[in-house]
């Protein structure tokens, strides 16, 4: 009898060992997935209030569903804090990737780091590699390339609509929180003078928040009252250009005779500006292409493979002549 007792608690030892190891392992989150296991993605935009992001997000679900993949979509509303708090809760949550468009690079960069030290890989969208060099890669635009397309636009117009002159006024809006913006509206603010060699060229807004509908049109109302004869804008994005074409339009400005206006983005609310002919055209982004390159990479990255620091994706200027390929009119 004696030795059963001792024989029994041998035995309650061993099944309480087996069943601690067992629990360990099932709730460990380090534990490798499993072969059906899906890839958990989580996408933080910079605000899907701006219709570029919302598409891009759009594209972003429509891959993933093809790849097998889940996704975790948040939207941070523009708020560099709240895109960190989001950053950190997904670290928490311990997702496979995490595809950022940052509101604010330098604001994010500990919490992506920390993501990155946890086995996370961190894709930013829309920064070049010389800006942000300490994400796992990043993806979208040249984007001086992108400023370039813009800034040719915009040089054409002046040359239809004023031939023969001399100098001209350039309003450049960007977003000076976004380190890309720099080299953007360098690219648009080179090409323009470039493409217009005689013409001087007087730059009189620039390194200023024009990004969004409202900003816009404030940002170009204030500079009217200063410079009255400005008829030249370049815009970091649609809505910049959007904005520009409102603020023009109250301050009587004949828009199809006298205004050159050109933004980036090829949005769908852009697209009946660009036939009627108040912007005169955009830089189609590629959304669909964007979203394959960067949930491509993810699964490279999580099979153990290697992706380029900086992935390109390819753009095209968006103009009346071509601009059916999109836009079948109201």
């Amino acid at each position: 009898m004696k030795k059963f007792k001792v024989f029994l608690a041998v035995f309650v030892l061993v099944m309480a060992s087996v069943s601690v190891f067992a629990t360990g392992t099932k709730d460990d989150d380090a534990a490798p997935k499993g072969e059906d296991a899906k890839i958990l993605v989580a996408t933080i935009t910079y605000t899907t209030e701006i219709e570029w992001f919302h598409i891009l997000e759009q594209n972003y679900k429509d891959v993933a569903d093809e790849l097998g993949m889940e996704l975790i979509q948040l939207d941070p509303n523009a708020k560099p804090q709240t895109q960190v708090d989001m950053i950190e809760q997904m670290t928490q949550r311990g997702v496979d990737a995490i595809l950022i468009s940052p509101v604010d690079p330098q604001v994010i960069r500990a919490a992506v780091e920390e993501a990155m030290a946890k086995g996370i890989f961190v894709l930013i969208q829309g920064q070049e590699r010389e800006t942000v060099p300490w994400s796992t890669a990043n993806f979208g635009y040249n984007e001086k390339q992108m400023g370039t397309l813009t800034g040719e636009i915009a040089a054409a117009g002046v040359k239809e609509k004023y031939p023969g002159i001399k100098s001209i006024k350039l309003a450049v809006l960007g977003d000076p929180g976004w380190a890309s913006s720099d080299v953007r509206m360098g690219g648009a603010k080179e090409a323009f003078m470039k493409n217009l060699p005689g013409v001087d060229v007087e730059v009189v807004i620039d390194y200023v928040l024009g990004s969004t509908i409202e900003t816009s049109t404030n940002v170009i109302e204030s500079a009217l009252q200063q410079h009255p004869d400005l008829r030249v804008v370049v815009g970091i994005n649609d809505d910049a250009a959007i904005g520009a074409v409102g603020a023009m339009q109250q301050q009587g400005i004949d828009i199809l005779e006298e205004a050159c206006i050109a933004g980036a983005g090829n949005n769908k609310g852009t697209w009946p500006y660009i036939s009627r002919g108040e912007v005169l055209g955009s830089v189609d982004l590629n959304h669909r292409g964007t979203a394959e390159v960067a949930l491509n990479a993810v699964v490279k990255l999580v099979n153990g493979d290697e992706v380029p620091g900086m992935m390109y994706i390819d753009m095209i200027k968006v103009t009346p002549d071509n601009l059916g390929q999109w836009y079948k009119g109201e």
